[in-house]
């Protein structure tokens, strides 16, 4: 909980930060927020907490915020829909585990076994209330028997993941901790699943750095490339057509502080 505490600060600033924390002991919604919120009411109440569209359509959603507020995309199904993507594409040419490292409330690791894009998923999750939140969601779904649940993942814990004739796509989303995990001996044992991992280099010192330095190590274990979020498109959703532009474009935003990148990599 130290460590998510420290990655909002880097990520907002401080003084966002304490902003917000104040606005929220208040009990006061400021700004964007409180539009979103209006938003996320009205989606609520139309949608009942559920996924309205997309690949997880129908999947529950928990009513209650643990990590982040992506309640809004997450309902309209496009929640990091690069990444969806590319877990889809990775499903069709062979990978039928999804191993998921720091998967928060468990939305992917629930979703793709809810949606049966992949028969098994194996959840890692360091935070105990993070751990809690996915067990429960994955029994309001009905996709528990497909999910194993565990903490930390290391060399030995992975080892054990990946054991099995199953080819894996390896989801990796763990606010800058990325670079300490996937040191050679990491690359070397993945080197025969799909990866697609989050890089975080603005919430690390030397983060640019460090940042080449794993894509030089994970081009000799793997074919690489680089995606992002691309295009954001809120006029698909008749939902938001009384909001103008500029309001539905922020509906549909993930409040990013930087358009993050995230690498892929398949095996050569």
């Amino acid at each position: 909980m130290k460590r998510r505490f420290l990655d909002i600060i880097k990520r907002d600033g401080i003084r966002l930060f304490l902003v917000k924390l104040i606005a929220k002991t208040l009990g006061v919604e400021i700004g964007i927020q409180r539009f979103r919120q209006e938003v996320w009411s009205t989606l609520s109440k139309a949608h009942n907490h559920k996924v309205a569209y997309g690949p997880f359509k129908g999947m529950s959603l928990p009513k209650n915020l643990w990590w982040g507020d992506d309640r809004i995309t997450q309902t309209l199904g496009i929640y990091e829909e690069h990444v969806l993507k590319q877990l889809i594409e990775n499903r069709n040419q062979g990978a039928t585990k999804l191993i998921d490292i720091g998967a928060a409330d468990g939305y992917f690791a629930i979703g793709m076994t809810f949606s049966k894009i992949y028969q098994t998923c194996i959840a890692f999750e360091i935070s105990e209330e993070g751990r809690k939140r996915i067990s429960e969601n994955a029994k309001s779904n009905r996709c528990e028997d497909c999910i194993e649940i565990h903490g930390e993942a290391d060399l030995e814990s992975l080892t054990k993941a990946l054991s099995g004739p199953e080819t894996s796509t390896v989801l990796i989303d763990i606010e800058g901790c990325e670079y300490d995990l996937l040191n050679d001996k990491m690359l070397k044992l993945l080197s025969d699943s799909f990866v697609i991992c989050e890089l975080h280099n603005n919430l690390i010192d030397d983060g640019l750095a460090r940042e080449r330095a794993l894509l030089q190590r994970a081009s000799k274990y793997f074919n690489t490339s680089l995606i992002k979020r691309e295009t954001y498109n809120p006029n698909a959703f008749s939902e938001l057509n009384h909001l103008d532009d500029t309001h539905r474009l922020i509906a549909v935003s993930e409040g990013r502080s930087k358009n993050t990148e995230w690498l892929v990599c398949s095996p050569l």
